[in-house]
């Protein structure tokens, strides 16, 4: 890894001696990285946030290798999730749903692909925000939701709604 220069207000909690050992287990390196991100609440908000890795893993059925993507279930915490907290669903099929995404305004639609693309035996309700995650070009993904964030973003939202007088007078 390049080196890291300290901020002033977070550090990188990395730690090698303890990622080292998990090297040969790409959901287990997820896991470390989730639980490292969830512990500062400061960057995300208990529950808050997906966390995913695009890992190879052995095919059930044929014993290859395939394309897998291991994204936190809905409903889990980043800060304490195990192993098994994460839906493992065939990359190959989430990328079909590019063929058949209807818009924005039929998102919500996608969710229910998701349990016909579960890998092996893993039946982990997927996040909202899998196709986020499948779809970009990245092998490892960390969508956070910061409560300051979520508020300047709402504060933003609500000034261009309303008017920056109306805004400053709810007390934005």
């Amino acid at each position: 890894m390049p080196e890291m220069k300290t901020t002033t207000y977070l550090k990188d909690l990395w730690d090698d001696a303890v990622a080292r050992p998990l090297e040969g287990n790409q959901l287990a390196l997820l896991r470390y990285r989730s639980n490292l991100l969830g512990a500062d609440l400061r960057i995300t908000n208990f529950g808050g946030g997906n966390t995913s890795s695009k890992i190879e893993m052995p095919d059930p059925f044929t014993g290859a290798p395939v394309r897998v993507l291991a994204v936190k279930g809905s409903g889990g915490d980043i800060g304490s999730i195990k192993e098994s907290g994460f839906a493992l669903l065939y990359l190959g099929r989430l990328e079909q749903l590019k063929g058949i995404y209807k818009g924005e305004a039929h998102e919500d639609e996608m969710v229910g692909f998701y349990p016909l693309s579960a890998f092996g035996e893993n039946r982990v309700a997927a996040s909202i925000d899998t196709a986020l995650h499948a779809f970009l070009p990245w092998d490892h993904v960390d969508h956070l939701h910061p409560d300051w964030a979520i508020a300047l973003a709402f504060s933003q939202l609500y000034t261009v709604q309303h008017g920056k007088k109306e805004a400053g007078e709810a007390g934005g």
